[in-house]
């Protein structure tokens, strides 16, 4: 066995609560207390001690790099130190310990360079000092990493480097990246020695991911946290608390995990109670070479321990039988997507929930744009940090009451990829196969004391996730995105339109087009995307001149000419809004030979408006003349 030692952090805030200090800071402000807390791992049993440099990057410590420097110098000089004066040379190494990266620096394009060179620069330092082994810790990409890692073996081919990723309970990072892929990929980097799972979860249930993933042979580190996040990870933990934490390891030791520590809220205890459980058991036998991922099915089984294999069959069979008898039906008609497929131009609509509970009119509404013709409706998903009924929630009422197609949005500023992860399974419960995935608008000013944005992760990032995801799923979700052909530099907006199509993207919805270069752009877009992604081009009827007025001036990517503004001087009501129809049926004339289809999106719930135009589109749609203003 090899065994790590447990947190340094938490347990640093749980002896010392007074200290408030950046905890690589103290490596020069008060080095005996770090030594102290390597001692008493040792004591316990740790064979391997992390020096304490979890986060020492110049931009998270707002450090410069001299100072960085000596504060990983003081680090490694600890650690030895610490083993030194209890003459353990013989047996306990010192590790140079590397957590993960994620500050992104303002104004920077290339968030990967950033990042690339920030793990450099490290790797750098520690190779100076003449660390010859290493842990980057609790990562979530690996790709990142990499230079780093060559580095290191360049200059030491005898280096030993452990990469451990931190996922949660599904088996995903907070980037949306699946662990299952990227153990693979480390399986063919020859420099990485050994992988492994760390934070984030306890022993039990990090244990089941280990479980689910044991048949990668470099797969053998382990190192949970105490369990759940608590507010306060670093409270005394008592024998007892230490002893079930090391039994709850047992299971993914027998899998393969002979390389054990601890995370988060861990301290010296645990880790004598995994030296006393684990030092003189054989290494686990279970690591499968053959393996397939547990159905939810499978695992409710596993860990329930009552449902037989008998009864998964039958609710399989009774599944499969049931669907076959919808097939008959879903043949008669097509979806919108197979109609975009099959050259078709569909006509989707926004009409936002309303910001109460009551919802009569609302389905009445919608029923009026099913009847004109709308082949899908889209919902925002709290547009402009304004709370409204939820997306995905009123997605599935409406699927299931109207028969309507919904497209949810889903915001990353709302909710983390746990509470996003459980609304996704919902919505395939609930027949809704088709996510739009947006960073989402920030919340106002005035609410931030209060309410805070999340942001685990980005629009990127989230597609990635959710086209991981559908590897599992029967029906997986049509993952869209935004795209913005008002930006100025559109180059850009091209060059991460790219990346979120590697990213899974299959349908793109653009915001409200106004403008010759906005077209120009979508037309750009189109003919470098192919004809497999779909692009839905954004049509709003403007309906005042204080409305145009509000999207050119305080709508965030939306481009509106000063022609058009003036258009609306001294319009009546019923004025404006014909004048709004004319607009839009001109716009989507003009946009019909680049887009796939339209995306209308309803202004002040005027629903009349956008079904109007839904109507008089798939009437005239292929006398296009006729439709023009």
């Amino acid at each position: 066995m090899i065994l790590y030692d447990g947190a340094m952090g938490t347990y640093y805030r749980w002896l010392h609560k007074e200290d408030n200090a950046l905890l690589e800071e103290v490596n020069l402000s008060n080095p005996d207390r770090i030594k102290q807390i390597h001692q008493a791992y040792i004591k316990a049993g740790a064979t391997k001690i992390k020096t304490n440099t979890f986060a020492a990057f110049p931009l998270m410590l707002e450090k410069t790099e001299a100072e960085v420097k000596k504060i990983v110098r003081a680090a490694w000089h600890i650690a030895n130190e610490a083993i030194n004066e209890l003459n353990a040379r013989e047996f306990v190494k010192v590790v140079g310990d590397i957590g993960p990266f994620f500050l992104l620096q303002p104004g920077l394009d290339d968030v990967q360079a950033q990042n690339e060179k920030a793990y450099l620069d490290l790797v750098k330092i520690f190779l100076d000092i003449g660390v010859n082994e290493f842990l980057f810790e609790t990562q979530e990409q690996l790709s990142e990493l990499l230079p780093a890692i060559q580095l290191i073996a360049k200059y030491n081919p005898q280096a030993k480097i452990t990469v451990a990723f931190s996922v949660n309970q599904n088996g995903f990072t907070r980037t949306g990246l699946r662990l299952r892929d990227l153990l693979a990929e480390a399986e063919k980097i020859p420099q990485i020695t050994f992988t492994g799972l760390n934070c984030n979860l306890g022993p039990t249930m990090l244990s089941q991911v280990f479980v689910e993933h044991a048949n990668f042979s470099k797969f053998c580190y382990f190192g949970p946290n105490s369990g759940l996040p608590e507010r306060d990870l670093g409270r005394g933990r008592g024998g007892a608390e230490a002893e079930y934490f090391a039994k709850s390891c047992q299971r993914a030791w027998d899998y393969g995990a002979y390389q054990l520590g601890g995370c988060c809220g861990t301290n010296p205890l645990d880790i004598r109670a995994l030296s006393d459980i684990f030092k003189k058991q054989k290494r686990g036998t279970l690591r499968q070479t053959d393996f397939k991922t547990p159905t939810d099915s499978e695992k409710q089984k596993i860990s329930d321990g009552y449902i037989s294999s008998e009864h998964i069959s039958a609710k399989i069979d009774l599944q499969a039988i049931s669907e076959d008898s919808k097939i008959s039906i879903s043949q008669q008609t097509k979806s919108w997507y197979e109609k975009l497929l099959a050259g078709e131009q569909i006509i989707a609509i926004e009409y936002d929930t309303p910001t109460k509970a009551d919802t009569d009119t609302y389905l009445k509404k919608i029923a009026q744009l099913q009847a004109a013709g709308m082949d899908l409706m889209t919902i925002a998903d709290n547009p402009n940090g304004q709370t409204r009924i939820d997306s995905a929630l009123m997605a599935a009422r409406i699927k299931n009451e109207l028969k309507v197609e919904v497209l949810p949005h889903f915001t990353c500023r709302d909710r983390n990829l746990v509470a996003i992860h459980s609304l996704l399974l919902g919505l395939v419960t609930c027949g809704v196969h088709q996510v739009l995935a947006v960073t989402g608008d920030p919340i106002p000013l005035e609410d931030r004391n209060q309410v805070k944005s999340v942001f685990n992760v980005n629009s990127q990032s989230l597609l990635r996730y959710i086209s991981q995801l559908n590897e599992e799923l029967a029906q997986p979700f049509i993952l869209c995105a935004a795209l913005n052909v008002n930006v100025p530099r559109f180059d850009k907006e091209m060059k991460k339109t790219l990346h979120k199509v590697e990213a899974g993207a299959q349908v793109f919805l653009t915001q409200p087009i106004f403008t010759d270069q906005a077209r120009e752009n979508l037309a750009l877009a189109k003919q470098e995307l192919g004809d497999q992604i779909k692009i839905l081009a954004g049509v709003m009827p403007l309906v005042s001149q204080k409305n145009a007025l509000f999207m050119k001036y305080e709508m965030s990517g939306i481009d509106i000419p000063d022609r058009i503004i003036d258009l609306y001087a001294n319009k009546t009501r019923e004025e404006a809004e014909n004048l709004a129809l004319q607009i839009a049926g001109d716009a989507m004339y003009k946009l019909s030979e680049s887009a796939d289809g339209f995306y209308l999106i309803t202004p002040f719930q005027r629903t009349h408006l956008t079904a109007q135009l839904c109507r008089e589109w798939k009437e005239k749609g292929l006398e296009k003349e006729q439709f023009k203003s």
